[in-house]
């Protein structure tokens, strides 16, 4: 029997060390994001970022008046706050498009439900539905974040398409299932600016392991690498990964 640590997903992200250990298991994306903005902006006008795989991603974030990221699967939104405020507290020209239902889980498909855990089949209309756009845009216009953060709602098949046809530094994809992971990579790979990150929430999850799926699918024959990154101990869900974009 696989047995899943329940998560308190509602309480907002810290994103100021230390940190807490809730932060470290829902969502080191930010700390992946906090450390990219740092190395980038500390070697600002240098021309030597720490990352050589970063060097034009470098030039030209620092160049730019509105550069884009994106996370898929915005939840209740603290995520995506926390990581506008690091992009603030940097004073970087970011600006962050937050893409979700903000209803819940759409229907599971054919190819999700050959995966799925038992917990996942019975809950789908449930899970994640406690939420909704005005509850996150009231927290976003609360911090005062409303220019870096827009909110998309509605389903990726529709909704990716609306986005600004350019290029993206940063991805957050945290969809759990199938065709959502397919519908973002297939939106994004091809617009990430050389050195971008896609990071993967639910690449290593015990409840949505056809994002795994999905992910090997879309990757197999590129040239980007997968990274893993653990935090705290080894347990479920406490394993994340990522690509920098070739």
């Amino acid at each position: 029997m696989i047995m899943v640590k329940k998560l308190d997903t509602t309480a907002p992200i810290i994103h100021q060390p230390p940190y807490q250990i809730t932060y470290a298991e829902r969502i080191p994306v930010v700390h992946i994001f906090r450390n990219a903005v740092a190395s980038l902006y500390s070697n600002k006008g240098k021309g030597k970022p720490l990352y050589n795989s970063l060097c034009n991603f470098a030039e030209l974030l620092f160049q730019s008046r509105n550069y884009l990221a994106a996370e898929c699967g915005v939840y209740k939104g603290n995520c995506l706050i926390a990581c506008a405020e690091i992009a603030r507290e940097y004073g970087l020209p970011v600006h962050i498009y937050g893409l979700d239902t903000f209803s819940g889980l759409p229907e599971l498909s054919e190819t999700d439900k050959l995966y799925a855990i038992k917990t996942v089949l019975k809950k789908n209309s449930e899970m994640f539905s406690d939420t909704s756009v005005s509850e996150v845009q009231q927290k976003i216009e609360a911090k005062d974040l409303s220019k870096y953060i827009s909110l998309v709602p509605g389903l990726f098949q529709d909704t990716l398409s609306t986005l600004p046809d350019k290029k993206y530094f940063f991805v957050n994809i945290d969809c759990d299932l199938y065709e959502p992971h397919l519908e973002c990579l297939e939106f994004f790979y091809s617009r990430m600016e050389s050195g971008g990150i896609i990071f993967f929430d639910d690449y290593h999850s015990v409840e949505f392991p056809m994002a795994k799926v999905a992910i090997d699918q879309f990757m197999d024959g590129r040239q980007e690498q997968l990274f893993h990154l653990r935090f705290g101990e080894e347990a479920a869900n406490h394993t994340k990964a990522f690509i920098v974009k070739y």
